[in-house]
């Protein structure tokens, strides 16, 4: 395995997407060289359930990254293997991560869900086809609130109390924000049967 540096780019100052920022800041967290590939195994494993890029998007975004100096992006060569690119977050990504996390957001919309909105009009729809999208909607939270659940209580007492806090936090609105919609979803389907 041979590796072979890319040329430093310039920085250039760009407001990023909300994408970018994500992508971004999961390279700050990891703070070790990542292939796209790995990448995205780890979107999948953390912050997929907030947030979910496409798997093409995920590499333009990484492209757009190392251009704007942001990230770095080192090309390994690999004898029985296809090449691979891995990529670090550079001074000036960790400075654009820092400021994003300080800036106060607008909130507005915090959950923009297209069944809560069609339930909205529901007096124009047929309220059986709106009980079986409740079901589903009831259905989906459910498995999720269990997978949410599972990943909590599969964690170590140690991993609880270390340096993962934040992880923990994400992970408990998770829980509570998934239970809260179940209790909803069940309230609801009752009111409509």
């Amino acid at each position: 395995m041979t590796e072979r540096p890319i040329a430093a780019r310039e920085t250039v100052a760009v407001e990023l997407t909300l994408t970018e920022y994500a992508i971004l800041g999961l390279l700050g967290h990891l703070d070790e060289p990542i292939s796209g590939y790995d990448l995205r195994k780890v979107v999948d494993r953390s912050i997929g359930f907030l947030w979910q890029p496409s798997k093409t998007q995920l590499y333009a975004v990484l492209r757009r990254l190392v251009r704007a100096g942001l990230a770095k992006e080192r090309h390994v060569r690999q004898r029985h293997r296809p090449d691979k690119t891995l990529y670090t977050i550079t001074a000036a990504g960790r400075d654009s991560v820092a400021t994003w996390l300080a800036r106060d957001e607008d909130e507005s919309d915090p959950d923009r869900s297209m069944f809560v909105l069609k339930l909205f009009f529901g007096a124009q729809a047929d309220e059986e086809a709106l009980v079986r999208q409740l079901a589903a909607f009831r259905d989906a939270y459910a498995d999720r609130l269990a997978l949410y659940e599972s990943k909590w209580h599969d964690r170590s007492r140690a991993e609880r109390t270390a340096s993962d806090r934040f992880t923990r936090m994400t992970l408990r609105y998770g829980i509570e924000r998934a239970r809260a919609a179940v209790i909803w979803a069940d309230a609801t389907l009752d009111e409509l049967r």
